[in-house]
């Protein structure tokens, strides 16, 4: 009887809508910066229309050969990079990747020349996998 009741207590709570949407992140503003280097990084914008936190996992693409999440973290007043983990997505937030903050950094396996498009599949805890194209653009022409 105690299921019963607990069930129907979990049935309408779900019902009268205080249960919330599943996390749902969107991706877009998707660049890459072209390469001066053997490793270059990807940006995104992250938004979760969801009402709870999702978490990034993993960052895929065939155009590189190692594709992971870069941190710059300041410790004892100087910066340093710090390199993989997830990144969390809040419920109802935006997470913008810069060159300051975080973002992918990949190593390709060709030239990357500004114009190209450049696939990525991005893995989500709750969302699942989302595909974007990235564009590759000169260092300095986005922030």
């Amino acid at each position: 009887a105690a299921a019963a009741v607990t069930l129907g207590g979990l049935a309408l709570w779900a019902v009268s809508g205080h249960a919330g949407r599943p996390a749902r992140v969107h991706v877009r503003s998707a660049w890459v910066m072209t390469p001066t280097a053997p490793q270059t990084a990807a940006y995104f914008t992250l938004t979760n229309t969801g009402d709870v936190t999702d978490d990034l996992l993993e960052v895929r693409t065939p155009a590189a050969a190692m594709a992971m999440l870069s941190r710059q973290v300041e410790r004892a007043g100087a910066e340093r990079m710090t390199m993989g983990g997830s990144l969390a997505v809040p419920a109802h937030g935006t997470v913008r990747m810069t060159p300051f903050t975080v973002n992918v950094m990949i190593q390709p396996r060709t030239a990357l020349p500004a114009g190209r498009i450049v696939p990525f599949t991005l893995v989500f805890r709750h969302s699942g996998t989302v595909r974007v194209n990235a564009e590759v653009v000169p260092p300095g022409s986005r922030a």
